[in-house]
């Protein structure tokens, strides 16, 4: 008996659902892990029949945990599926280059045998060992996808490959160095999105809710001032879609209804609840989003204690900004009172999924020598990472001239930490959000050359008494007004007289 055979002979509705994610493995494995997470909520179902229905797969995990039904191994693997399946649903929010989709898939896969067993052995007892042989994975080749695609008319194959694209042209933009203005992929990567977009356009025609999604969500995203009829035919599209159910759109309408961009009109209540449908379906970014809305009331009332169970499903799956917003809510007063590790640990969690602000909230925690182990070095990194985002570049530049100001003695480091000064002294005066970093920011640099100096100085003794860092003061203009005596105060306001002033 084979994987797929054992599978079925232990759930038909489980075998099924590894049975196509093992086919999907080798053409589209970031979709094969959401058939893993799907596997992963009727799997909970399964083992514990009092499930609620309405419960998002994160409260199924803890009631199979509560039951008494699940080992630790289980319980870990539940997360696995929930954690890859989340990224794998949603990896606009993660780094490209860190997403090993087909490792992932591949560790999924072996999670979720490890989930039969445990089902055959509660149900044959745990005396009695499964035999069965792992298979190498089906080959659902393209070109069979293609024919069901083209002849067969099959819009769930259309749909696959679209997904099949899309995530070739992700992979290839993480890499792309130059890019189209419209839709932001790369000259690499543009013609195989191209393809993307086709067979979702055909599939979404025919109310492919998936489909309606993917193409709807795609024009949304599309730039210039030219093609705003585009992005309201998107919307249209995911519209669709969230009437279908489909958590992605119904989290995009959230997205809609909360910033409103040029094709809709802000709804701040409306974006709650469009938030809430996909929460319903342990959408992670919905959760994430829902949680900073009960937080500052936005589109209904305060309430911290919803905040932060949002916050804690979606940081449980995985989610960086949910990880973060446990953190800022410590620092409100509002989680883990009196437990700052606990705290610290969620912000290291997503600090190491390369969320800036986590990333910039966690050097400055290490430079307090607030984070055991951690060194001013790990900081410099950290820092190093953000200056390359909008959001954390200010920050971060100051953070780094300041640090590297006062902890090194290299002449190449603090020319470094100089053009770090400078460069942020340019961002502050161009952001007045920032103008009360700049008198620190002034002094930093005049720190950073008067230590360049005395470096200079000792490697070359004789730059001894090397000119002073004054700062720079424009020249006064030539007068040019009718004549005055020499003698005369100078007509320039400067209380001397013409002669020694503006003549």
């Amino acid at each position: 008996m084979n994987d797929v055979d054992f599978a079925l002979s232990v759930s038909p509705q489980l075998g099924e659902l590894y049975r196509q994610a093992k086919d999907l493995a080798p053409i589209t494995p970031g979709h094969a892990l959401t058939f893993l997470r799907s596997f992963a909520v009727i799997f909970c179902e399964t083992l514990d029949p009092n499930t609620k229905p309405e419960q998002n797969l994160n409260s199924r995990i803890n009631s199979t945990l509560n039951s008494g039904l699940a080992s630790e191994k289980v319980l870990a693997r539940l997360r696995l599926l929930q954690s890859s399946g989340n990224k794998a649903a949603h990896p606009e929010e993660y780094d490209w280059t860190t997403l090993d989709l087909p490792a992932m898939v591949e560790e999924g896969l072996s999670a979720a045998r490890y989930l039969l067993e445990h089902l055959y052995w509660l149900a044959q007892g745990s005396a009695t060992q499964p035999v069965y042989t792992v298979t190498e994975d089906t080959v659902h080749s393209q070109m069979k996808l293609s024919f069901r695609a083209v002849f067969e008319e099959d819009s769930e194959a259309r749909y696959t490959l679209g997904i099949h694209f899309k995530e070739m042209a992700d992979r290839l933009n993480a890499t792309d160095v130059m890019f189209y203005a419209d839709n932001g992929y790369g000259f690499n990567s543009r013609p195989v999105i191209n393809q993307a977009i086709h067979w979702f356009q055909i599939a979404a025609d025919s109310s492919h809710a998936g489909a309606m999604f993917e193409y709807g969500s795609y024009l949304t995203q599309l730039k210039g001032d030219g093609i705003v009829d585009e992005r309201r035919k998107g919307a249209l599209y995911v519209a669709r879609a969230s009437n279908e159910g489909h958590a992605d759109a119904q989290a995009l309408m959230g997205d809609f209804y909360f910033s409103g961009p040029d094709f809709f009109e802000k709804d701040l209540k409306y974006a709650r609840e469009s938030y809430l449908q996909a929460a319903s379906q342990s959408h992670p970014r919905a959760l994430a989003q829902l949680g900073l809305m009960h937080e500052r009331g936005l589109g209904g009332p305060i309430d911290f204690d919803a905040a932060l169970q949002c916050s804690l499903q979606s940081a449980a799956a995985g989610f960086p900004q949910a990880q973060f917003h446990l953190y800022t809510l410590h620092i409100q007063g509002q989680a883990f009172v009196g437990d700052e590790p606990r705290a610290i640990n969620w912000l290291i969690a997503a600090a190491e999924q390369k969320y800036p602000d986590a990333m910039l909230a966690l050097a400055d925690l290490i430079t307090q020598k607030r984070v055991p182990g951690r060194t001013i070095i790990e900081a410099q990194a950290l820092y190093e990472q953000c200056i390359y985002t909008p959001g954390t570049r200010v920050k971060s530049l100051y953070a780094l001239a300041d640090q590297l100001s006062t902890h090194t003695e290299e002449f190449d480091v603090m020319n470094k930490a100089l053009s770090y000064a400078f460069s942020c002294k340019d961002e502050i005066l161009n952001n007045p959000e920032y103008q009360y970093l700049l008198q620190g920011c002034e002094e930093i640099i005049r720190t950073l050359w008067i230590r360049i100096n005395e470096s200079l100085v000792r490697t070359y003794p004789q730059l001894a008494n090397p000119v002073p860092v004054v700062p720079y003061i424009p020249h006064r203009l030539t007068y040019s007004g009718p004549s005055v005596g020499r003698n005369v105060p100078c007509p320039c306001g400067s209380q001397k007289k013409y002669k020694h002033c503006c003549i």
